[in-house]
């Protein structure tokens, strides 16, 4: 089995300095709310200026996840896959060179208008703020990629604690607790998005472990079933079993499972092909209950929960993100 490493480096200045001790203990009347960023900390540049890269940040770990599976500091891909993940990369770096483009050009407004923000800090400001070539030399994005066969003996007794397919399951895991945590309720289908970003990740990676293929075909199975009930009296039943298998899905050891059975029927979920009738209690008014617009909507995709890579191992090339 031979796949593609990622190993993504992103570089950045700070918005903000270390302010002087003397200066932070200092009775000279300015007040230290009114730019402190953190203890001992001061905001040189608005946090608006540098958002555009924290969203690139999140956009290069959301395109390798959605394809790939954390790798000892990269992104392991299915090598077939490697040039998608390489234009989605480049599509991001595009992006992120127009903003470092667009902070230089704009850097000495941003300063000024922090100053007026708080005009007895300018001082501090002014001799705190990056420079242009701060910026030019500070702030990048590349990526090397390399690759590997998961059928070397050294890879393979490096990964004989924590199989890969584990690893797979986790983040998948993670991926549907997020979304099941975040309560969220809309109309349509809530939450088929999320299954078909769960059932694209296990297709993309089931060239390492047979079961994700199991999950592609059991996913696939249900997101057709809930499209077909889309706008039918059986709407509220599939919501319900989408529902259902995501809660199901926050199990490693379950996806796992109905990769082996091809299938969520050992889940025990309900059908979705008959009507749901909401018990009324005696005590309530003979009003039939029934999902409100804003519970039955469909939903954006989940971004995946960062969680520290395992340490390295000698064979494959560590890469770090640098901010």
């Amino acid at each position: 089995m031979k796949g593609i490493v990622f190993l993504p480096e992103m570089n950045m200045v700070s918005g903000t300095r270390k302010l002087d001790r003397g200066l932070i203990e200092a009775k000279d009347g300015r007040d230290l709310d009114l730019v402190m960023a953190s203890a001992g900390t001061i905001q040189v540049l608005p946090k608006e200026a540098l958002r555009p890269f924290g969203a690139a940040r999140k956009a290069v770990e959301v395109a390798l996840l959605s394809k790939g599976t954390r790798f000892f500091g990269g992104y392991l891909v299915d090598e077939v896959l490697a040039a998608d993940v390489h234009a989605s990369l480049a599509k991001i770096k595009e992006d992120f060179e127009k903003a470092k483009l667009r902070l230089s050009a704009n850097l000495s407004g941003y300063i000024d208008d922090r100053c007026k923000e708080v005009p007895e800090w300018e001082d501090i400001i002014r001799n705190s703020a990056p420079s242009v070539e701060d910026i030019n030399q500070g702030i990048g994005f590349s990526w090397i990629k390399t690759p590997i066969d998961l059928s070397d003996p050294e890879v393979e007794e490096v990964l004989q604690g924590d199989p890969l397919a584990i690893r797979i399951a986790r983040e998948m895991a993670q991926i549907a607790n997020g979304w099941l945590q975040k309560g969220r309720n809309g109309k349509g289908l809530p939450g088929l998005p999320v299954l078909s970003q769960l059932k694209s990740k296990a297709k993309a990676l089931s060239f390492i472990d047979g079961r994700l293929g199991g999950v592609v075909t059991a996913l696939d199975t249900v997101i057709q079933d809930a499209n077909a009930a889309r706008g039918t009296p059986v709407q509220a039943g599939a919501v319900l079993v989408v529902r259902g298998v995501l809660q199901a899905m926050t199990s490693p050891a379950t996806i796992l499972q109905v990769g082996d059975d091809g299938d969520i029927a050992g889940l025990g979920l309900p059908e979705m092909d008959e009507p749901v009738v909401p018990e009324v209690p005696e005590a309530v008014a003979q009003e039939s209950e029934s999902f409100s617009d804003s519970e039955l909507d469909d939903d954006a995709v989940v971004e995946p929960q960062r969680r520290p890579a395992p340490a390295p191992a000698p064979v494959v090339p560590v890469s770090q993100w640098a901010f």
